[in-house]
């Protein structure tokens, strides 16, 4: 599933949770921001990340030198890794089934947005699921001690008990979900 197709279905679900407007609208580009949008469905929980890719890299061109390549790949793999930065609480028993990464710096032939304007965003998805769902509380973040260019991280979430909105900030590492 492409990301642009994954973030207009997140749209959809915001709208119709109640949360469109601004949270429908593209989120803006900015560097040291990141977003993050949390989704409980029944035992699936899927989590969307947009980031500037100068937040996870320090740089938003196309790599050109071989310590540049080198930085994106690890970038690339890291991400798809998520366990290390994304941990849902261990009672909800969650496994990652799904990691996506993509970004116009990860593939050299096709022309992207990191060549229209300058400024490339690096796009994560992630679809756990849960045996036990109804104990989901938390989400430990490692993302501010992965990415230290990193400064906060918006999120948006929805779930069957409702949406919320939360901001952290360095050394914010715990993402409190919505009470089931």
């Amino acid at each position: 599933m492409s990301t642009r197709y994954r973030r207009g279905l997140w749209a959809v679900c915001l709208s119709l949770c109640g949360l469109g407007g601004a949270a429908a609208q593209q989120k803006a580009h900015v560097h040291g921001v990141v977003t993050l949008d949390v989704a409980v469905d029944g035992p699936t929980l899927s989590v969307q990340l947009e980031a500037p890719a100068d937040s996870l890299l320090g740089f938003e061109h196309r790599p050109r030198t071989a310590a540049q390549k080198q930085a994106a790949a690890q970038l690339q793999q890291r991400l798809r890794e998520a366990a290390p930065w994304l941990r849902p609480n261990a009672e909800a028993a969650c496994q990652l089934r799904e990691g996506t990464v993509e970004s116009a710096l990860f593939d050299e032939g096709a022309p992207g947005k990191a060549e229209e304007d300058g400024h490339a965003d690096v796009d994560a998805g992630y679809r756990f699921e849960c045996r036990q769902p109804q104990a989901l509380a938390t989400l430990e973040l490692g993302l501010f001690e992965a990415f230290p260019r990193m400064q906060r991280i918006e999120v948006q979430m929805a779930g069957p008990k409702g949406q919320a909105k939360a901001t952290l900030r360095r050394p914010d590492k715990t993402l409190r979900l919505p009470a089931r």
